[in-house]
Parts: structure tokens; C-alpha cells; sequence
């Protein structure tokens, strides 16, 4: 996500309790859809931003590796001469922006809750190293304050169609951790932890995680020199004046351990800019120190709107539904009544489909919520939010993930159900051209070990039909052969299967000499009736005799990812 939930450090305490378990009876677990959390967010117009996009696709993601990260901060960057701009970080994934269904997301998690842990892990393992490009927008500082926004507002993106992203290096992850306890549940982030040429701003959430997350590795890792553990200790040796003190790892040499000093020759001293030392940005300010926040903080709605407009039909139907069962979760009805009111100043169509699911009536806006960002005793008009400089556009293309990658099935895992009897020739062939572009093949069948071919050859089977589930595969294959096709069909599990990838909205594909299994699915009369290539993009659905033409068109629609226009009927298989 490249927001938050609020603009400043003081809200971080009341955020956590809200979101955690309802101290009475300690539900829920690890999830949002409850009484307090809602509450606060009600109350909170400045979180509104972060919910459009907590609700949407981005919050389920296909894979770790398919997803977006970012700074959340701006940041500065510092140049030789001490010259500054403002700057966003962004990570672009090379395998695009993916997500998976909201029914499958849960399906996932009950049946694999390891399930993002052992893709990402398997990936590296495999050789498929995760990629992403590091991407950067730049501000120079006269241009600050030329936004409707304040580039300083944790709540608030810079639109790419305003800032183009500039792509200046990339991240690999080209080996797994040798033990995860010493190499990832012992790492020390911090949002200070930075190089030379970086620098910090006076955006005032970072400033507060600036001092707490210091605190935090100080409680979490025991000791004031969790730095000096092997994972978080610094490639280049640092030397400076900290000697000894609790859990301390370095043995240092010498008398010195002060500066100025003599008896040591003076060093260590702090290295200077020009010498690789780091520098503090020497920001001109002219204007009182204050503890409020500025007007340029108070549109909360504006780009939440431009968030959910930017979303295509399917992502902004996905958005609703998820409001819905949140909010479907919350048993005080006030709650949900000044949730829909909040969503009314996002978008009245969002609000009304909402409060349809809900039962409720749309208000006329929103009830006027406690705005913490102003003093209980300050004027009104004072805080009323600036006139738009340079307006924000109607549409951002980078927000939705309709626009992302979609030329690839790299990494993709296809399973192959089969049964004994199956054609080998339509096995391998189609296996042979899915893994030459890239892609993960699994061979799933009524029982584990091999099944037997038609032409009595044998095939390893990785998974069967009931360690296996739709859900951890991105498209489904039916080979030919008459007797796995009359076993497949015959198979409620293997027919279950298919309904329900195609609920999930994935590529389905199906030697023609296979489709009686396909004509056993409820999604029957939705077969393609000829054997074009345009058909089978329609739905997402291929059958074909030519299994190498079969092959081909089967890789562009995986790689299209998701067939969403299926969702349109709503209708649901068994």
C-alpha cells in the first residue's frame, strides 16, 4: 500500500488497539471485520484513502512476488553540492500486479495458510528469482507546495500521470534464507535507516516512527546493539565511539573511546559528505513550529475518489463486496450507518450499493466525525482545506491492476488432471509448451504415485484430488483419452475442480477429445462452440484437437490472468 492510515505518529497506539481482538473476548483473530476497528475508521475521515485500498484486489495478491511495494514516506534526496528534491520510492514487480478472488483468498487460507510463504519460497528455490525494479518520483523543492496535496501527507500518493515513475535499478532475491530465525525474524527495519544522499522530511508520521521504531527493535530484540547481529550488521565495518554496553559483539581495540581526542590520533571522527559521511540536509525554515497539522492535510476524500474511479467494473464490484463483508461483520448498526456516510464523499454509487447490501438507508453525507487534526477551540475556516493548485486527474491507469503486465506466464503453476488411460502424446506436448514459456506443471489425479498412459507408459503424479485444490493453480488442463476423460467426468472431485477454476475466473483448457469432462461442469453451456482463437479468449475457455495450437492459445489466455467479465452472472457452482 502506498498510504496510511493517518497522518500522524500520536494516532499509531489508538490505530492498534482498534484493529486488535475486542479485549472482552479477544475476537477476532488477525482480521478488521469487527466493531472497533470500524469505529475508528468512521471517525477517522483522513483513513478513508487507505480503506479504498485495503478493500481492493491489491489487498489479496496472487503472490508475493506480485505485488507492488513502496516508501509510503517522501523522502529527500541530497546530492554532493547539498542540493535537495522531494522523493517517492516505488517497486515494480517484472512479473506485473496480480491478484486473486476473494473466495479463493479464503478457500486459500484454510487450506494452506503457508500458502505466499511457499510460493515465494519455492520460486527462489526453483531458480524463478523474484524481480522488481526499483522506481522513483521526483519533486524538486520549489515545486512543493504546487499540488491540491501536501506531498508531505502519508494519506496521499503523488499520481504517476503528475510524477512519472523513473526506473533506476532493481531487486533479486536469488537465495532463500539459510535459518529464517537468525536471518529474517532477527531483522531490525527502521524507517531511519538509511544511506548518504537520503534524507528525511517533516512529514509528521515519519517523524514518529523515526523515534518508536528504535524503541521497538529495543523491546522486540532484547538489547540496545541489535545492530550488531549478523544480519543487521552493516557490509562495511562502521567505527565509531559506542563501546560496550549490554549484548554488545565488537571488541574494540585502543584507549580512546571519546571525541576530540589525542591519544588516539582523533579518530574516529565523523566522516564528511565529500568523504562518503552522511549529512544532515540543511532545510531553510522560516515560519512558527507548531503542533497541528496544516490545512494542505484536510481533503480526505479526493483521492480516494480517484482511486476507486480509476478501478475497471470487475475491481470496483470486488471493492463493494469486501465492504459489504466487512462491514456485514460490525453488530452496531451506527457504526455501519457513518461508514456509508463516509463513503458517500468517495462515491454515491460505491455508498448506495453498499448500504443496499447493508440493509441501510444512504444518508445525506456523512455525520460530522471528531477531526483530530483540529484543536477543539480553533476557527472552523481555518482548516478548511486549500483551493486546487495542480488538480489530480480523474483517472490514474497505474491504479488498477487491469493495466499491469499480462504477456507472461512465467512462474505460472498450471495443473494437468489425468486420469489412468490418458493420451501421453496430449500430455506432453502441452507440458513441454507451458514450461518453454516459463510456466509450473503439475500432474493431478484421483491417487498419487503414476497413472498408467494409454500407451502404457507411466506418469508421476505430484498431487492428488484430494491433497490438490483449484485454488493453488492459475489454470487448469484436461488432456485426451477416453477412459480418463470417462473417469475424470464420473469424478465429483475432479468436476468440482473445474467449477470451481471457473468461478475463480482462470484459464480452462481441453482437448477436444476431452470436453464430455468439461460438458459435465456447470459452466457447460458456457463451451465455446468452434474452436477459434477468439472464442476461447472470450471466456477464457480452450478446446482444440491441435494440441500445438491448443498450447498456444492456452499460454495467451493464462497470461491474460483472470477472466473477472465471468462474475457477471453471479452465478455460483456447487
Amino acid at each position: 500500500m502506498p498510504v496510511f492510515f493517518i497522518q500522524d505518529a500520536n494516532k499509531f497506539p489508538d490505530l492498534v488497539h482498534a484493529v486488535k481482538p475486542e479485549p472482552h473476548n479477544e475476537i477476532p483473530q488477525a482480521a478488521s471485520a469487527h466493531d472497533t476497528f470500524w469505529d475508528f475508521i468512521s471517525l477517522m475521515p483522513e483513513s478513508t484513502h487507505m480503506i479504498m485500498w485495503l478493500m481492493s484486489d491489491r489487498a489479496i495478491p496472487r503472490s508475493y512476488r506480485m505485488m507492488e511495494g513502496f516508501g509510503v514516506h517522501t523522502f529527500r534526496f541530497v546530492n554532493a553540492k547539498e542540493e535537495s528534491c522531494f522523493v517517492k520510492f516505488h517497486w515494480k514487480p517484472l512479473l506485473g500486479v496480480h491478484s486473486v478472488a476473494w473466495d479463493e483468498a479464503q478457500k486459500i487460507s484454510g487450506k494452506d495458510p503457508d500458502f505466499h510463504r511457499r510460493d515465494l519460497w519455492e520460486a527462489i528455490e526453483s531458480g524463478n528469482f523474484p524481480e522488481w525494479e526499483l522506481g522513483v518520483q521526483i519533486v524538486p523543492e520549489a515545486d512543493e507546495h504546487k499540488f491540491d496535496f501536501d506531498l508531505l501527507d502519508a494519506t496521499k500518493i503523488i499520481p504517476e500521470e503528475l510524477v512519472p515513475v523513473q526506473r533506476i535499478g532493481k531487486l533479486t532475491l536469488n537465495r532463500n534464507p539459510d535459518n529464517f530465525f537468525a536471518e529474517t525474524e532477527q531483522v531490525a527495519f527502521h524507517v531511519g535507516h538509511v544511506v548518504p544522499g537520503i534524507d528525511f522530511t517533516n512529514d509528521p508520521l515519519m517523524q514518529g516512527r523515526l523515534f518508536s521504531y528504535t524503541d521497538t527493535q529495543l523491546i522486540r530484540l532484547g538489547g540496545p546493539n541489535f545492530q550488531e547481529i549478523p544480519i543487521n550488521r552493516p557490509i562495511v565495518p562502521v567505527h565509531n565511539n559506542q563501546r560496550d554496553g549490554y549484548m554488545r559483539q565488537t571488541i574494540n581495540k585502543g584507549r580512546t573511546s571519546y571525541s576530540p581526542n589525542s591519544l588516539g590520533g582523533g579518530c574516529p571522527y565523523q566522516a564528511k559528505m565529500a568523504e562518503g559521511g552522511f549529512s544532515s540536509y540543511a532545510e531553510k525554515i522560516d515560519a512558527r513550529k507548531i503542533r497541528e497539522r496544516s490545512r494542505s492535510f484536510f481533503d480526505h476524500y479526493t483521492q480516494a475518489t480517484l482511486f476507486f474511479n480509476s478501478q475497471s467494473a470487475p475491481e470496483k464490484q470486488h471493492m463493494i463486496d469486501a465492504l459489504r463483508f466487512e462491514l456485514g461483520k460490525v453488530d452496531t448498526v451506527a457504526i455501519r450507518q457513518r461508514m456509508i456516510g463516509i463513503l458517500t464523499q468517495v462515491d454515491k454509487d460505491l455508498a448506495a450499493q453498499v448500504a443496499y447490501g447493508l440493509g441501510l438507508e444512504v444518508p445525506a453525507g456523512p455525520e460530522q466525525p471528531v477531526n483530530h487534526a483540529v484543536p477543539a477551540d480553533a476557527d472552523p475556516a481555518q482548516y478548511e482545506p486549500f483551493p486546487p493548485k495542480a488538480p489530480v486527474p480523474d483517472i490514474s491507469a497505474a491504479l488498477s491492476m487491469v493495466n499491469t503486465i499480462k504477456d507472461s506466464i512465467q512462474t505460472r503453476k498450471i495443473g494437468f488432471l489425468v486420469a489412468d488411460g490418458v493420451d501421453a502424446a496430449t500430455v506432453e506436448t502441452v507440458k513441454s509448451a507451458l514450461e518453454a514459456a516459463g510456466a509450473v506443471v503439475e500432474i493431478i489425479a484421483p491417487h498419487l504415485g503414476e497413472i498408467i498412459a494409454a500407451d502404457n507408459s507411466a506418469i508421476p503424479v505430484q498431487k492428488s484430488l484430494l491433497t490438490a485444490s483449484s485454488v493453488f493453480y492459475d489454470a487448469l488442463y484436461v488432456p485426451a483419452g477416453v477412459t480418463s476423460s470417462a473417469t475424470l467426468e464420473a469424478d465429483a472431485d475432479a468436476v468440482h475442480f473445474l467449477n470451481e477454476a471457473y468461478r475463480h475466473c482462470k484459464a480452462i483448457a481441453a482437448h477436444a477429445d476431452a470436453r464430455q469432462v468439461l460438458e459435465a461442469t456447470y459452466f457447460a453451456k458456457k463451451l465455446p462452440e468452434d474452436d477459434s482463437e477468439e472464442s476461447a479468449m472470450m471466456e477464457g475457455i480452450v478446446i482444440q484437437k491441435d494440441v500445438k495450437k491448443l498450447a498456444k492459445i492456452f499460454i495467451r489466455a493464462i497470461a491474460q490472468h483472470r477472466f473477472w467479465e465471468r462474475e457477471k452472472p453471479r452465478r455460483v457452482p456447487a
